[in-house]
């Protein structure tokens, strides 16, 4: 999986706009980033790119580029 990619399910996860995304967007300005949003991501990371998140890492995430880095891209 590439970045765009990730980045596009990223964006389905959160339910926004998947198009145009750079990675510096933070979660608070794209919404939906709650509890359910964090499952769904480290399930995603877990079973497309077969890494383990790290819990205290996922806490200090801002923005896309952050989840990009905890997922090995």
């Amino acid at each position: 999986m590439d970045k765009p990619a990730f980045f596009a399910a990223v964006a389905e996860i959160l339910e926004t706009e998947t198009t145009g995304l750079t990675g510096d967007e933070t979660l608070d300005a794209l919404g939906n980033w709650d509890s359910l949003a964090v499952i769904s991501f480290v399930a995603m990371v877990d079973s497309d790119l077969d890494r383990i998140v790290d819990n205290e890492k996922l806490k200090q995430a801002k923005t896309l580029n952050d989840l990009a880095d905890l997922a090995g891209l």
